[in-house]
């Protein structure tokens, strides 16, 4: 039988075949790699008409490089337009570490009714069994097979009784030298420096973390991506990059029933970067990410080597990440020490400069700012996306639920259970990533958050606005980000407190309910359940914080801290306070 069969269905009698709508459909092999049959039905979806890409129901295998043309992902779809990609609940399995669907320069895509699986997740679970100075044993669960020499990129540990992160526990990314098999199913973990590994905890190795994706749209418009469940991936769920009008809808990424597996996503589950246009996320569930529910960023801030002449500087980003600007983008500059802009300008042309690192030459069509410095970094203000997020539930999972770095954004009606990290950030920083840009006009309202802000990437606040400057100080002063509001809101359990803002021009904190926060705080700033500094345009009003349900560390339900202008300030209406 023929892994591969395709069916043309006319739409309209009497209509030549060549002008009719085509659905190009796929079956799977039972067992054998589909991977050049469905390459192969992609290429007939290139027919006139042929709009619809249809996967029979059931199990298709895909191993990493068989892809002739890339080595990193079982399907790549440039120019692509108008097209659906349609699952009816196909489970798609890849063997290997490759990603699923790269969508280059594509317009009106719409996938949807996939699951998504990889044959052997890229993590291992298993329990401490044995623990030196720079190494510890674990015997790895039969659902991972190893044979030793496995590189381990991260790990963790977790509680053997609730499976969830443990509080306070090991969080170690790139500190494995080495692993070697000491007896079957046994690991021995050789790490570069001394870790607390603790004996009979269970622990998750992640081999990968940074992979290949289950999903990326690269340069398009419109696309749109609904019931699909991802439950493995050697890297992020979805990634959105310099892409207008992205859509997920019951997206979701999880633990796989029936399995012994901590990870499902070992990065990300989502993550935004330089897009235009509104993204949205509609209906989502996320759990067991190795990394953040959701990442929307403007990009990446370019930071300024030398200024070359009036008009134009060379900039790279701290960790030598290419983020190139477009011709026509609004950079805002900033100096470090503030992150306050202090103005804007239009890019006209870049290219990036010989030799390694990727330092781009970027010329402006208005004259340099004469306070312009060596060090100071370049926003995109043109990729900031409008963002609308309602419905979703993040749980579960090491770092945060939702990372906000853009412009215009409402999200409403989530849930968070279990987050290590805070649940909604909105933020900026200049310290590792320099992820961009000062927000403005964000509302977090109607959600809750529940045992958030425990773990690893704890934070300061359940939800937190502020920024991180250098050796990791907020904002001496407002402005980095403008007209915030967070409503209505409930937060119940968490180590630091549970709303921390800083750097803020027009915060309204109205009508939230606030329990069992600050039981454990790692800072002075965060022994209050609502803290805020270094902002004016304060609204503090209809907030609940009963002062017996809170954690023990906490002093005082509300602080206006350093850098705040008090004239500015309203507190009213609150319980507790």
């Amino acid at each position: 039988m023929q892994s591969c069969v395709w069916v043309v269905l006319l739409a309209l009698s009497g209509v030549a075949a060549q002008e009719a709508p085509v659905d190009v459909t796929v079956a799977p092999s039972g067992g054998e790699d589909d991977t050049a049959a469905v390459l192969a039905a992609l290429e007939k979806c290139r027919a006139p008409g042929a709009h619809r890409l249809v996967f029979q129901p059931g199990r298709y295998a895909f191993h990493a490089g068989q892809n002739p043309a890339n080595g990193s992902y079982a399907f790549v779809l440039q120019d692509f337009h108008d097209l659906t990609i349609e699952g009816t609940g196909a489970e798609l399995v890849f063997h290997g570490i490759t990603g699923g669907f790269l969508f280059s320069a594509c317009s009106g895509i719409r996938v949807r009714g996939f699951v998504i699986d990889d044959a052997r997740p890229a993590h291992s679970v298993g329990t401490v069994v044995g623990v030196g100075e720079k190494q510890f044993d674990v015997e790895v669960l039969p659902e991972f097979p190893v044979a030793g020499g496995e590189p381990v990129e991260a790990f963790m540990d977790f509680d053997p009784a609730t499976r969830l992160p443990r509080k306070r526990g090991v969080d170690n990314y790139y500190g494995v030298e080495s692993t070697e098999l000491v007896r079957p199913q046994v690991l021995r973990v050789h790490t570069k420096g001394p870790v607390p590994m603790r004996m009979g905890v269970l622990v998750a190795l992640r081999h990968k973390v940074y992979g290949p994706a289950a999903f990326i749209a690269s340069r398009c418009t419109d696309v749109q991506v609904r019931d699909v469940t991802i439950y493995s991936v050697p890297g992020m769920g979805f990634i959105g990059s310099v892409s207008r009008d992205l859509t997920l809808e019951r997206f979701s990424v999880l633990l796989k029933p029936g399995t012994q597996r901590l990870v499902s996503a070992t990065a990300d589950a989502t993550h935004f970067g330089g897009c235009k246009g509104t993204i949205t996320l509609r209906d989502c569930e996320f759990e067991g990410m190795g990394d953040d529910a959701v990442n929307i960023k403007s990009g990446l801030y370019l930071s300024v080597r030398q200024r070359l002449d009036d008009h134009a500087v060379l900039g790279q980003h701290n960790l030598k990440m290419l983020d190139a600007p477009d011709p026509g983008d609004q950079m805002e500059l900033s100096h470090t020490d503030t992150l306050l802009p202090f103005g804007t300008l239009t890019v006209e042309s870049v290219a990036v400069e010989p030799g390694e690192g990727n330092v781009l030459r970027v010329r402006f069509r208005e004259p340099l700012p004469a306070e312009l410095r060596d060090g100071d970094v370049l926003g995109n203000a043109s990729r900031a996306p409008a963002v609308r997020i309602s419905g979703c539930e993040v749980r579960r999972n090491r770092a945060r639920g939702f990372l906000i770095q853009t412009r215009d954004a409402v999200i409403e009606n989530c849930r968070f259970k279990d987050v290590t990290g805070g649940g909604v950030w909105v933020m900026t920083e200049v310290i590792y990533f320099f992820e961009s840009i000062g927000t403005r006009d964000v509302v977090v309202r109607n959600c809750t958050f529940d045992n958030c802000g425990y773990g690893a990437a704890l934070g300061e606040g359940v939800v937190s606005v502020f920024a991180w400057l250098k050796d990791w100080h907020f904002p001496p002063g407002p402005g980095v980000h403008r007209n915030i509001v967070v409503e209505g809101n409930t937060i119940r359990g968490a180590d630091n407190a549970g709303i921390f803002v800083a750097g803020v021009d027009g915060i309204t904190i109205r009508g939230n309910t606030l329990e069992n926060v600050c039981r454990q705080p790692t800072r002075d700033e965060c022994r209050s359940a609502i803290a805020v500094m270094s902002s004016r345009g304060i609204v503090v009003e209809g907030n609940t914080v009963v002062r017996d349900r809170q954690g023990e560390g906490c002093r005082e339900p509300f602080r206006l801290g350093t850098g705040c202008e008090e004239g500015t300030t309203t507190v009213q209406g609150n319980s507790g306070f």
